[in-house]
């Protein structure tokens, strides 16, 4: 059987001057490498993966001895991890990873599951000694140049049929990446499929040269920063994922980034461009840091089990009914945008000591810092309105009692003619001027923004703070203080609101156990 290949060559010049110690299983590794597929079922019965531990390569109990000994490169199999590439490949992303309760649900969802990315593999050779076993010359795959551009990979005889098996010990190709992918289709019907995988071969490469390629390629990549995937989100807005709310994370990911890009892009945002969209950027809170606060907020599940707030994006608005909030993802973006610009007005015209104090304390404007001219309270470098704990625990709040409070405020009346996206930048500015004119929603949005105003939104960094009010404010330092947000803002409204806000400021304390 004959495989066709291209040859990659891959060397520099200055490669030729580097040392090359066979001692240490370092011989000078070949200057070029193929690529190809394979069908899955003839790659496993070709393939020996070789693993740290106590089995030789050759599937032999290996005695104790140095760890340099050890040629197995491979981390231990995860029968679990395999499981998830198996269920990846039959119905895709997100499907595979739901809760196996919720895969029912969601068959429309179910998707292909590409594997476009190469096994790496190395190709023995006859003089290859693995566990001071040699390989059976008719057991390997040879490379046939059959031309200055064509190359084929002429595999062992009969290796196509299934009851093929190694006549010695050395199996033909060694796994150097990609274990998981290769074993998730050993049992079930994907064991039956005819599907190929890439393939990048090197040949006679030597063990460590073998670590050193799986070391670069599964330790070394830098992720990319979540605020760049983020970004990516709106490529596949055409995705069915954008109605179904209540489903996968991914999902509301998405609806959470197309919300955060309508903060920082509709001119009547306070967040417009003051939101890092790729990244970190000084003075800035970043678009992943917006994705996961409305997440955790507005776009959140509703919890059955602890009577805790849904999310108002996200949940239905009541037990007794499946029924979501039929707002369009430009009057979600409106209502975001509304209560971050009343909350803006209210602390513009506070007088509260801790507002004064940053005020004093931030000295000329910093437009570099703080992204534009706006209220140094609000948008400046001393002010937790700034930060992610900030964002997160107004957004919570917000949430948790627009979400409470939903039947009597009438959300669900309020109707647009148009059913536009949430980057619609006229039409969400339109539904901004509109809840303006809603008296029961612009009079709590007012109620609830001027008492939030009152709150101490000072950061630990705040110059001239007293020792007692260092010891408050370091609260909201590091992970806990997104809860420390949350709870002392929702403690500080129970004792400042009026009915109806704090009558439901109790309910929402008592089920998020913070009376306690």
């Amino acid at each position: 059987m004959r495989i066709p290949a291209i040859r990659v060559n891959q060397w520099l010049t200055q490669w030729d001057q580097y040392n090359y110690p066979p001692e240490a299983r370092q011989s000078k590794p070949p200057k070029y490498f193929y690529i190809s597929s394979m069908p899955v079922a003839l790659l496993r019965r070709l393939s020996n993966i070789p693993r740290r531990g106590t089995e030789t390569s050759t599937g032999r109990r290996k005695a104790s001895g140095p760890r340099k000994d050890d040629i197995g490169i491979q981390r231990g199999f995860e029968e679990d991890r395999a499981k998830d590439i198996r269920s990846f490949v039959e119905a895709g992303y997100p499907w595979a990873s739901l809760r196996e309760s919720d895969k029912g649900k969601f068959l429309g969802l179910r998707k292909p599951g590409w594997l476009p990315t190469a096994l790496i593999l190395n190709i023995v050779k006859p003089g290859t000694l693995r566990d001071n076993e040699k390989p059976n010359v008719e057991d390997l795959i040879k490379v046939d140049e059959s031309g200055p551009t064509k190359f084929e990979l002429v595999l062992p005889q009969n290796s196509e049929t299934s009851e093929w098996r190694p006549k010695g010990k050395i199996y033909p190709l060694e796994v150097i990446d990609g274990q998981h992918r290769l074993l998730a289709f050993g049992e079930g019907e994907l064991s039956n499929e005819d599907f190929d995988l890439p393939v990048v071969l090197f040949e006679d490469l030597d063990i460590s040269w073998q670590a050193y390629l799986f070391w670069t390629i599964n330790i070394t990549p830098k992720r990319i920063s979540p605020s760049l995937a983020y970004d990516l989100y709106p490529l596949l807005r055409t995705e069915d994922w954008l109605e179904q709310v209540p489903g996968p994370l991914a999902y509301r990911e998405t609806r959470a980034q197309e919300l955060t890009e309508a903060l920082w892009i509709n001119r009547d945002s306070p967040w417009q461009g003051r939101i890092s969209m790729l990244g970190r950027e000084k003075g800035k809170v970043t678009q992943a840091a917006f994705v996961r606060s409305l997440t955790l907020s507005f776009i959140r599940h509703f919890d059955q089990r602890g009577k805790r707030p849904g999310g108002l994006f996200g949940a239905p608005l009541s037990e007794e009914s499946d029924q979501l909030l039929t707002w369009s993802r430009a009057q979600q973006a409106a209502y975001l945008i509304f209560l971050w610009s009343e909350l803006e007005r209210e602390i513009a015209g506070t007088n509260a000591s801790w507002a004064k104090h940053v005020r004093q304390r931030t000295g000329p404007r910093q437009p570099e810092l703080i992204g534009d001219e706006r209220d140094p309270a609000f948008a400046g470098v001393y002010s937790l309105l700034a930060t992610d704990q900030g964002v997160r625990g107004f957004l919570q709040v917000s949430n948790d009692l627009s979400f409470v409070l939903a039947e009597e405020l009438e959300l669900d009346s309020w109707k647009r003619d148009r059913a536009s996206g949430a980057t619609d930048d006229e039409e969400v500015s339109a539904a901004v001027l509109e809840l303006g004119t809603l008296q029961k929603i612009a009079t709590f949005v007012s109620e609830l923004c001027s008492i939030t105003a009152q709150f101490d939104w000072r950061s630990l960094a705040t110059p001239g703070l007293t020792e007692e009010e260092r010891i408050k404010q370091a609260l909201y330092r590091a992970g806990s203080g997104y809860r420390e947000v949350r709870r002392n803002l929702l403690l500080h409204l129970s004792e400042l609101s009026g009915s109806p806000i704090r009558e439901s400021v109790g309910e929402i304390i008592q089920a998020l156990g913070y009376d306690t």
